[in-house]
């Protein structure tokens, strides 16, 4: 029975990435809609800052340089949706076996996977 679920969870998120594909090509044309958030929420800075800081030394000087990486990383990503989409699909690479290949192998998701390790890169060095 879960052998059929993740059977039917990868064709579904499959047809969802192709769908997702076409649709941002509608989202762009639309980026002047007030529902379109474009900026990162005060919220989701915070907590990237707290989990950077958790995985580091709980010092001052932590608090500066994990609120400089993200707000580097906010400065590489001015659509607040484009990074999540990046860090769900780092997130879903790292599952085992056939399951994640749809997300290892894609042309587009290799992209977006090298353009968001790129950027966690750049602003290690920048800030760090």
């Amino acid at each position: 029975m879960m052998k059929n679920f993740f059977k039917i969870s990868l064709i579904f998120l499959t047809i969802i990435f192709s769908a997702c594909e076409k649709k941002e090509e509608k989202a762009s044309k639309s980026i002047d809609d007030p529902d379109y958030k474009k900026e990162f929420p005060t919220h989701e800075k915070a907590e990237y800052v707290m989990a950077c800081m958790t995985s580091n030394k709980n010092t001052p000087e932590y608090l500066h340089k994990c609120s400089c990486s993200i707000d580097y990383i906010e400065s590489q990503y001015p659509n607040y949706y484009d990074y999540v989409s990046a860090e769900t699909i780092m997130s879903l690479r790292q599952i085992e076996g056939d399951k994640s290949l749809v997300f290892k192998a894609t042309p587009n998701a290799m992209e977006i996977y090298t353009r968001l390790q790129n950027t966690l890169a750049e602003a290690e060095m920048e800030c760090f």
